[in-house]
């Protein structure tokens, strides 16, 4: 009967690029649209993870999955290969970058809104100080950390 058989379709690589192209932007719309919703949900209503939940699953999934489905593949390694060719900054350094990075301005926003909401007139610096340097005391080895032990595994789990 042939009803569940999938006949081979020709492609156009074009074609596909540029469908790829388009889901990448939809999806750093999705997460930049879930990172503001998640911010202005915890400066109206106050930090609460159960109110940002889904903005979180929205985020954190799809990266997950990305994650590991490009190792599993291969993708990854073929990607450091290709970065390491090109720029004289390894991977791996550019890993903790970003990990430096995001821990920083979780850092910076947390110590923001703790001086605007606990901090009055004359202490919203010093509200902001202390919540700064004790987030990045907390925030920059998790993410730096993080990033580099997913750069580690991924090159030791990778295909060959």
């Amino acid at each position: 009967m042939g009803l569940f058989k999938k006949t081979k379709k020709h492609v156009d690589e074009r074609v596909v690029s540029t469908q790829n192209k388009i889901y990448k932007e939809a999806y750093i719309i999705a997460m930049i649209l879930s990172f503001i919703s998640a911010v202005v949900k915890s400066f109206i209503y106050g930090f609460s993870i159960l109110l940002i939940t889904a903005e979180l699953v929205i985020m954190i999934v799809p990266a997950l999955y990305y994650g590991v489905k490009s190792v599993y593949l291969g993708l990854y390694a073929d990607e450091v290969e290709l970065q390491t060719r090109i720029s004289k900054f390894p991977m791996s350094g550019k890993k903790l970058t970003l990990g430096l990075g995001v821990g920083v301005a979780i850092s910076i926003f947390l110590g923001v809104r703790s001086s605007m909401i606990y901090g009055s007139e004359s202490n919203y610096i010093w509200y902001f100080i202390i919540v700064f340097f004790g987030a990045i005391i907390i925030y920059i080895p998790c993410f730096a950390g993080l990033m580099a032990l997913r750069h580690v595994l991924a090159k030791k789990f990778r295909k060959e």
